[in-house]
């Protein structure tokens, strides 16, 4: 039973067709699809419209549909033509959508305004059964209303958090291929098939290989001394932007002083007193990863006041190697927020900046990454 009439049924009253007060807002195109890509609810919320957006851009173009993004200030961009977020009431959001041809978006208020005005639509569905909280107007021909995947029976879970999100097993070629229904069924040919999507791709990271005095600013910067151990190129980096660090060597304790360190990750197969001490009357917030078995033990013991990780790069290929296959990835395009800044250029994997010479760099960065293919 869908939930308006649940309540109708509770409180006795009849379900009509709603009256809205929609306000002129000033669209400059006459042909635009809205998008609306965040909830109330986070769990609602598609961390993969970036993707969806981009694949159906020819498809955009193609038809000269103007892309037009809705909803609050702090909602994340996906870089439409026309960017509306933080700037109508609801009243002049309804003429937005009252106004437009097509509809994508997350199961919110605006998606039941475009089934109110019978727009070609679609929406994406997790916490709940489809059939609950459809839109209740409009012609379901026009409406593509597409649910999460839920394996061996699974129930929505019908909360207001999950972790992860079970919103985001739906791949992004889904979702734009069923888009492509209502606008050009032929263009679902030319979407990307998405073969793996890791669980941090949605992370934005760059990566400094301290090999040149990088002048880079990014709220999630790292400088891998781990990889080359440059202390006069860490020190020019820091001044730039505040940055993790991750080592395998101690640094300067002069250098440790630096209040733009935010956190150090100390990955080693036995950790270095003095450097261990350094860091802590500094107050600067420390991981102490372990990469040898045996050693473990005795690290933990030496270092109780502190919770040491284990760390085993062949487990963590062997474990990715089980997820998706070397002939995938040779078959495959990548794409990767991790930007890797090494030889004085920004490269968009490891496996990139070491010249596409070692396809273990792919597994060993895989959560990071998304593989897609290009129909032909």
């Amino acid at each position: 039973m869908h939930l308006l009439e649940r309540y109708s049924l509770s409180t006795g009253l009849k379900i009509e067709n709603p009256e809205i007060n929609a306000q002129f807002y000033p669209v400059v195109s006459d042909k635009y699809v809205v998008f609306h890509t965040s909830a109330k609810d986070n769990l609602r919320d598609y961390d993969y419209w970036n993707e969806v957006k981009l694949m159906l851009q020819p498809l955009f173009e193609k038809h000269g549909i103007t892309t037009v993004q809705i909803g609050l200030e702090k909602d994340p961009t996906i870089n439409c033509d026309i960017d509306l977020r933080g700037q109508t009431t609801i009243n002049q959001m309804a003429y937005v959508i009252r106004r437009c041809d097509y509809f994508i978006g997350v199961d919110s208020f605006p998606a039941h305004l475009a089934g109110h005005y019978n727009k070609k639509m679609l929406s994406v569905y997790a916490n709940s059964y489809v059939a609950c909280v459809r839109p209740y107007w409009g012609n379901p021909e026009n409406q593509k209303l597409i649910e999460t995947h839920r394996p061996n029976g699974e129930k929505p879970s019908f909360s207001f958090e999950e972790n992860p999100k079970t919103i985001n097993r739906l791949k992004p070629d889904e979702i734009s291929k069923e888009f492509c229904d209502l606008v050009d069924p032929e263009f679902k040919a030319q979407i990307p098939s998405v073969s793996y999507i890791g669980p941090k791709y949605t992370i934005e990271q760059f990566e400094i290989v301290p090999d040149f005095p990088y002048q880079i600013k990014h709220p999630n910067l790292f400088i891998r001394m781990d990889m080359l151990h440059n202390e006069d190129n860490l020190a020019q980096s820091l001044e730039a932007s505040p940055a993790s660090i991750i080592t395998n060597k101690p640094i300067d304790k002069e250098l440790l002083n630096s209040s733009r360190i935010k956190l150090i990750n100390y990955v080693a197969d036995e950790f270095d007193e003095n450097f261990v001490n350094n860091i802590r009357e500094r107050g600067i917030d420390m991981h102490l990863i372990c990469t040898n078995k045996i050693n473990l033990k005795q690290q933990r013991v030496k270092f109780f006041d502190y919770k040491v990780i284990p760390y085993d790069e062949e487990s963590k290929l062997s474990e990715s190697k089980e997820k998706i296959s070397e002939e995938v990835i040779k078959n495959s395009r990548i794409a990767s927020r991790k930007k890797v800044f090494k030889n004085n250029q920004q490269y968009n994997s490891h496996y990139e900046s070491n010249s596409f010479e070692n396809i273990d760099d792919i597994f060993l960065d895989l959560d990071w990454i998304m593989l897609y293919n290009i129909c032909k």
